[in-house]
C-alpha cells in the first residue's frame, strides 16, 4: 500500500456564487476527487448532489455544467472555509497550518441572508476565524460525507430542510400530502363531476372575481342552455349576456364566444390541449390554460391566482408583494417543484379548494385544519395575517349618477352604453352623471323633449368597480306621452328600447350595478 504523503495545497476551486445568491454553504476543503473534477463535493459517494436534487425538487445533476446551474437557479453559492492547508489525502482530520479564505467578495457582491457549514470541520474552522470577520453566525449541519454513515439520506434532509427558508422554496413531498388531504376534503362541485375541457372552461372563466356558491347556479343554467362549444358560438348577444347577467366583467362572456367560434373554426369543435394552443384563445390567461391543461387533460401546468399567492406567500413567508411579476413567477415556479407529476389537476384544485377553505383572504385562517401547517412559515412565526404583503391601494374615484328608471305605459326604457369603456355595449336604466336633485333631474328631461311626466324618489344605491364607485340617486319617472324625436329613436332599436317587465326580467341583461333599482322596478314600481 502506497503510504499517503501529507502536503501544503492551495485551495484550486473557485467560489461558486452570482448577485442573486441568497445562502452560501461552506464545506472545508476539497477532497482529492473534487480537485480532480475541478468542482465542490466531487466524490461519488458524497451525498450533497443528491440531498440538494432531493431537497429542490430537481432531476439529480450528473455533470459540473448541470450541478452548477442548479445552485445558481436555487440561489445558493458554494465555497470553502480554509484557503490553503497541510493535508493528507482527503482526511479532514490530518488538516494543519490552516489559512482560511476570504469571504468579502461574495458577502459584498451577493445578498447572503444566511451561511450554512457543511460539517463540523467547517464549522469549527469558520467559527474560529472567520465569524468576526463577516458578522454573520453561520448554521452547522450535519456533514454530507461518506464518512459520516451514521446519517442517512433521509435523516441528512431532515436537517438540511432549514436552508430552504431564505431561498423561499417549498419542501419537498408536500405536494403528496395536500393531494392525499384532497382525497378526503374536495369540494363537491357540478364541474368536477364531468371535468370535460368545456366544463372546465366555463367553471373557471366564471370563478374569476366571483365566489363559488354563485357560480354554481349559473354553471348550470349556462350548461341547460349552451351545452356545448358549437352552441357557445351561435348564441345571440342578448342571450348570451342574459346568462351572464349579475355576474359581471361582462367581456368575459364575450370573450367566451369569441373563442367558441375559434376552436369551431380552427380544431373543428374540438377543445385544444396543448397549453399554448390554449392560450391563444380569446380570454384564456395563464391561469386558465393551466387549471384546463391540468384538469381536462392531466398535464402538469401550474393555476396560480389569488388563493394560491397566498397560500404560498404564506407558507414561504414571502416579503415582496405577489402582485410584482417577478414575485409571482417565483412562486410559480415553487407550485410547479412540489407538484405531483401524476396529479396535476387535483394538485391545482386541491390548491383552490386549500385558499378557498382553509387559508382564508380575510381574518384567521384555519391552521390547524392545513395539511402544510408544520411546513407553513407564516405560522411558525405566528403572523399569518401578514402574508400576502400587499401594496397600499390607490383609493377608487367616486362618481355621483343619477339613474332614471322611466317608464311609458306598461313598457320601461333601456339604453344600450358605448361599445368601449365600463360596462361596454350593456343595457341600463338611463342616467345622468353627476348629483341631481328632483328640480334638477325634472330640468334635466324637460330640455330632452320630455316634458309630460310624474317624477318620484326611489332612493339611494352604490356599486363597487375595481378603480371606481358608483353612488347613484334612483328616481322613477312616469311618461304620459312621447316626443316625436325619441319616437325615432325608438323605432331605429340601435341605442334605445322599451322593454316590458317580464322580457327585463328574462331577456335583457342589465348590469349588477343597477340592482339597488331593480327588485322595484320589476315587482313594485311597475
Amino acid at each position: 500500500m502506497a503510504e499517503k504523503i501529507t502536503k501544503r495545497i492551495n485551495h484550486p476551486i473557485p467560489p461558486l456564487y452570482d448577485r442573486d445568491s441568497r445562502i452560501l454553504i461552506l464545506g472545508s476543503f476539497p477532497s482529492v476527487k473534487s480537485r480532480e473534477a475541478a468542482f465542490f463535493y466531487g466524490h461519488p459517494q458524497n451525498r450533497f448532489w443528491k440531498l440538494m436534487a432531493f431537497l429542490l425538487s430537481e432531476k439529480y445533476p450528473e455533470t459540473v455544467d448541470e450541478r452548477a446551474d442548479m445552485m445558481h437557479r436555487n440561489r445558493i453559492a458554494l465555497w470553502d472555509t480554509i484557503a490553503s492547508c497541510e493535508i493528507t489525502g482527503s482526511s479532514d482530520s490530518s488538516i494543519k497550518n490552516v489559512v482560511t479564505n476570504d469571504l468579502t467578495s461574495i458577502l459584498s457582491q451577493a445578498p447572503i441572508e444566511r451561511i450554512y457549514c457543511n460539517g463540523a470541520k467547517s464549522h469549527e474552522y469558520y467559527k474560529k476565524y472567520i465569524q468576526d470577520q463577516t458578522g454573520i453566525e453561520a448554521v452547522r449541519l450535519p456533514s454530507t460525507s461518506p464518512a459520516n454513515a451514521s446519517f442517512s439520506l433521509e435523516k441528512l434532509a431532515a436537517h438540511w430542510r432549514q436552508i430552504l427558508v431564505p431561498l423561499r422554496i417549498a419542501p419537498p413531498g408536500i405536494g403528496d400530502n395536500l393531494v392525499a388531504w384532497y382525497d378526503h376534503n374536495a369540494r363537491i362541485l357540478p364541474w368536477r363531476s364531468r371535468p370535460a375541457p368545456y366544463h372546465v372552461w366555463i367553471s373557471e372563466i366564471m370563478l374569476q372575481q366571483t365566489r363559488v356558491e354563485v357560480v354554481k347556479d349559473y354553471y348550470d343554467r349556462w350548461m341547460e342552455a349552451l351545452p356545448d362549444v358549437e352552441a357557445v358560438s351561435r348564441v345571440s348577444e342578448d342571450t348570451l349576456m342574459k346568462l351572464w347577467e349579475g355576474l359581471g366583467y361582462y367581456n368575459r362572456a364575450r370573450n367566451i364566444k369569441e373563442a367558441a367560434i375559434t376552436v369551431m373554426e380552427r380544431y373543428q369543435g374540438r377543445f385544444p390541449g396543448e397549453y399554448d394552443q390554449l392560450l391563444s384563445l380569446k380570454g384564456i390567461g395563464e391561469y386558465t390554460a393551466g387549471a384546463v391543461a391540468s384538469i381536462a387533460f392531466g398535464k402538469p401546468y401550474a393555476a396560480v391566482d389569488g388563493n394560491v399567492l397566498r397560500v404560498f406567500s404564506r407558507i414561504l413567508a414571502q416579503p415582496e408583494d405577489p402582485a410584482k411579476r417577478g414575485v409571482k413567477k417565483a412562486l410559480e415556479k415553487e407550485v410547479l417543484r412540489v407538484m405531483p407529476k401524476d396529479r396535476p389537476g387535483d394538485f391545482n384544485q386541491a390548491l383552490m379548494d386549500l385558499g378557498a377553505t382553509v387559508c382564508l383572504p380575510k381574518g384567521k385562517p384555519v391552521c390547524h385544519k392545513c395539511p402544510w401547517e408544520e411546513i407553513c412559515r407564516a405560522h411558525s412565526l405566528g403572523r399569518e395575517e401578514d402574508f400576502p404583503v400587499r401594496a397600499e391601494k390607490k383609493s377608487r374615484k367616486i362618481q355621483e349618477r343619477a339613474v332614471l328608471i322611466i317608464r311609458y305605459r306598461d313598457r320601461i326604457l333601456l339604453h344600450r352604453r358605448p361599445a368601449k369603456g365600463l360596462l361596454a355595449g350593456l343595457w341600463e336604466f338611463p342616467g345622468l352623471e353627476g348629483k341631481f336633485s328632483p328640480d334638477k333631474v325634472r330640468q334635466e328631461l324637460e330640455s330632452r323633449d320630455l316634458t309630460d311626466f310624474d317624477l318620484i324618489l326611489l332612493g339611494e344605491g352604490k356599486h363597487i368597480f375595481s378603480h371606481v364607485e358608483w353612488h347613484m340617486t334612483g328616481y322613477g319617472i312616469r311618461l304620459h306621452h312621447l316626443a316625436d324625436r325619441i319616437k325615432d329613436r325608438l323605432a331605429r332599436r340601435e341605442d334605445w328600447i322599451l322593454v316590458t317587465p317580464e322580457e327585463l326580467k328574462k331577456k335583457y341583461a342589465v348590469p349588477s350595478a343597477f340592482a339597488p333599482f331593480m327588485n322595484r322596478v320589476i315587482a313594485e314600481w311597475t
